[in-house]
């Protein structure tokens, strides 16, 4: 029988691995780095990824990618046997990557090796270096080693950081570049509309929007913005090789962090973007006061959401919503101030590992919740009285319009919410 009883609350947890699961057979389970790999390079244009691995890892790649593509795979497998573990695949893996280049002429290839190859000791990372004279392409190496984390988030940074050994070097500095931003329709965020109102030059935004040209250029910058943790390697690696100076402007909510960030651009561009966001910041406190008086008192369980656990469930709390129940993927170094504020406003929410749905189902009726945030199903969450309200919507956003996003969709919903059980009651008693 599952209970609360053997999570830790909010105030126990102090490093990654007090953070616990309800059972020990986690289901459905984390992604695996190779998602993560999968999921973040296929934005980057022209550029082949060949996974080495099992057939079950290299057909669950090419079957993501190919559903993502909507039919355009990028994504070549390289299956080892049994004789690939005894005697090394590499030389299997560098006759793929010429048969590539020549059938295909991709702009660069991304080799992503996975378990199996790396658990006995296969090593590709030379690989770059060793087939430097053979082709004119940049060859980039990202390991994915499932079997020392929990999810797919490090297979993105990894992805990532590799990508500044292509770049070039370049006295002249101008313009930023844009790090981290994984989705579509990048022009149509706040930060980008701001950006090129004033003219300011935008090298590249890695990954959503970027070609390998664009990457070998990027390095020209003279500021990086860095809008998803999994870009802060890249960008401490561009700092280290090439001296550009790196701002953390991530999915915030808060509007005294954003603000921060909108001066600190100010000052390193000489622009002052805050007088540009005077709507915005007034449109911010109009929902925040709205958001306040809707959800004072109700309770909270938050799940899987594109955000960073307990920064969202900072700012819900700030709008009334007391956490009862929260999933989390790890502790990050950036959660830590996040984690302390929830506490010193007296709540001390139970603590899981995120992806162990199985188990949960069984305890949503002893958790007392309103409103539960993130990806479930809907009808066993109804069952329980709970409103079940996803942030999907707003995960391209940057800036104020994201707190603004998810706060319109807490009125919106919630106040659909009340007036359909006004209306039920309304005939009922009639």
């Amino acid at each position: 029988m599952y209970t609360l009883d053997i999570l830790n609350r909010l105030n126990d947890i102090n490093a990654d691995k007090d953070i616990k699961s309800l059972s020990h057979a986690v289901f459905p389970g984390t992604h695996c780095p190779l998602f993560g790999v999968i999921l973040t390079a296929l934005y980057i244009k022209n550029m082949a990824l060949v996974v080495v691995g099992t057939s079950e890892c290299t057909y669950y790649a090419k079957n993501f990618a190919y559903h993502r593509q909507e039919g355009l795979d990028s994504v070549y497998s390289v299956a080892i046997k049994e004789s690939d573990v005894v005697f090394s695949a590499e030389k299997k893996v560098k006759q793929a990557i010429k048969q590539i280049i020549e059938f295909e002429n991709p702009d660069a290839i991304m080799v992503v090796s996975t378990c199996v190859p790396e658990v006995i000791g296969e090593d590709y990372s030379s690989l770059s270096y060793s087939l430097e004279d053979e082709v004119d392409i940049p060859v980039f190496v990202v390991n994915t080693d499932h079997f020392t984390c929990n999810a797919h988030i490090p297979g993105m940074s990894r992805s990532l950081a590799v990508l500044s050994t292509a770049m070039k070097k370049f006295k002249d500095k101008k313009g930023i570049n844009i790090l981290g931003h994984r989705q579509k329709n990048v022009e149509e965020t706040e930060l980008i509309k701001l950006m090129k109102k004033h003219n300011i030059t935008i090298n590249a935004v890695i990954p959503s929007k970027c070609s390998i040209e664009d990457i070998q250029n990027a390095s020209k910058a003279q500021l990086n913005i860095v809008t998803d943790m999994i870009a802060l390697d890249l960008a401490k690696s561009m700092k280290k090789k090439f001296d550009i100076d790196y701002i953390y402007f991530d999915k915030h909510m808060d509007k005294e962090t954003i603000t921060k960030n909108y001066a600190k651009l100010s000052e390193i561009l000489e622009v002052d973007f805050l007088s540009d966001l005077q709507d915005e910041i007034k449109r911010y406190e109009e929902l925040y006061n709205i958001s306040c008086e809707i959800l004072n008192g109700k309770k909270l369980v938050y799940g899987n959401t594109p955000m960073m656990a307990f920064e969202t469930v900072d700012f819900l709390s700030d709008l009334g919503l007391e956490p009862v129940f929260v999933q989390v993927r790890e502790l990050y170094e950036q959660d830590v101030k996040h984690k302390e504020n929830i506490s010193k406003k007296g709540f001390n929410p139970y603590i899981s590992r995120i992806a162990n749905i199985a188990p949960l189902r069984k305890l949503y009726g002893s958790m007392d919740g309103d409103i539960y945030i993130g990806h479930e199903n809907p009808m066993i969450l109804k069952q329980h009285g709970l409103t079940q309200i996803t942030l999907d919507d707003h995960a391209q956003k940057i800036g104020y319009e994201l707190p603004i996003g998810i706060m319109e969709t807490l009125i919106k919903i919630l106040s659909l919410e009340k007036n359909t059980k006004r209306e039920v009651m309304m005939n009922a008693s009639m």
